[in-house]
């Protein structure tokens, strides 16, 4: 098991992914690969709030695109303490949970499409025909960036 933070919160220091670490080689894996992740925020009234979302992992921080008005980007944008959480795994036995800030960026999913516009259709090209989107028309419905840098691993 994983349980580390890298140095105190308030530096708000990138977590440092050990590839020669198993649980960290893995979690990575997954970051990489998994189709739906859970982004918990904290909402007004002080509960937690955790969706379902669709995610890249890309440069070192997990990328969700949102409507601008969703309750997870007014969350974020009081509070920018949030987790990603993905499932279980296959066989039901692993755990990645992403602890980290989050900086919200409005009206900035198009300019991001160069970057991560390929990764996005790849792992979503089936769910987004069904829904009448192509990556253009979602940025533009799914305007708002979440760009989570995580700051602590919990994994096993």
């Amino acid at each position: 098991m994983t349980d580390t933070a890298s140095s105190a919160a308030t530096s708000a220091t990138p977590f440092a992914f050990d590839l020669d670490n198993e649980v960290h080689a893995r979690a990575l894996g997954r970051l990489a690969s998994e189709r739906i992740a859970w982004f918990g925020s904290i909402s007004r009234s002080g509960y937690p709030h955790a969706v379902p979302v669709w995610f890249v992992w890309h440069e070192g921080a997990v990328i969700i695109l949102s409507e601008p008005g969703a309750v997870k980007v007014r969350n974020a944008t009081r509070d920018p303490h949030v987790l990603v959480h993905l499932e279980s795994g296959h066989d039901e036995e692993q755990l990645t949970v992403l602890q980290g800030t989050v900086e919200v960026l409005n009206d900035a999913a198009t300019s991001w499409l160069p970057a991560i516009g390929e990764a996005y259709f790849a792992k979503y090209e089936h769910d987004l025909p069904p829904l009448k989107l192509t990556l253009e028309s979602m940025a533009a419905k799914y305007s708002t960036i979440l760009r989570v840098t995580p700051e602590k691993l919990i994994a096993w």
